[in-house]
């Protein structure tokens, strides 16, 4: 596979990382799923960029594995713009929902604890 290729895919999945960040961001916050909600001063307010981080990396992860997949959406059935958006919606959707999962198994396992052990290292959480 073309090392280029592998590069913009990961480019692609990370902007599916960034909606899935900001659309989980904006469902947990009872804003408006919608482009025009960024703008808005609520938005901001809370927004923390550093768990945003986790949700465009994971979507840079899946956008390079999704570089070597052989499914084939424009192989007859979908023009080329119809199939840029069902990848961005399953790419995306993909993201939240890998997301949502790993969430879920590491706060109510005793994952929490090593999860906390590398915010702490990395100075993203108080040492306790």
């Amino acid at each position: 596979m073309d090392p280029q290729a592998i590069l913009l895919q990961i480019g692609v999945g990370i902007f599916y990382g960034i909606q899935a960040a900001f659309f989980g961001y904006m469902k947990d916050s009872g804003l408006p799923v919608s482009w025009t909600a960024i703008l808005t001063k609520k938005f901001w307010e809370n927004f923390d960029p550093i768990k945003a981080l986790k949700t465009i990396l994971l979507g840079g992860v899946l956008g390079g594995l999704g570089a070597f997949n052989t499914l084939n959406l424009q192989a007859g059935w979908l023009d080329p713009v119809e199939a840029a958006l069902v990848y961005n919606f399953a790419y995306a959707a993909l993201t939240m929902g890998i997301d949502q999962f790993v969430k879920f198994v590491v706060r109510r396992t005793p994952l929490i604890r090593v999860w906390n052990w590398l915010k702490a290292q990395f100075g993203i959480l108080p040492v306790q």
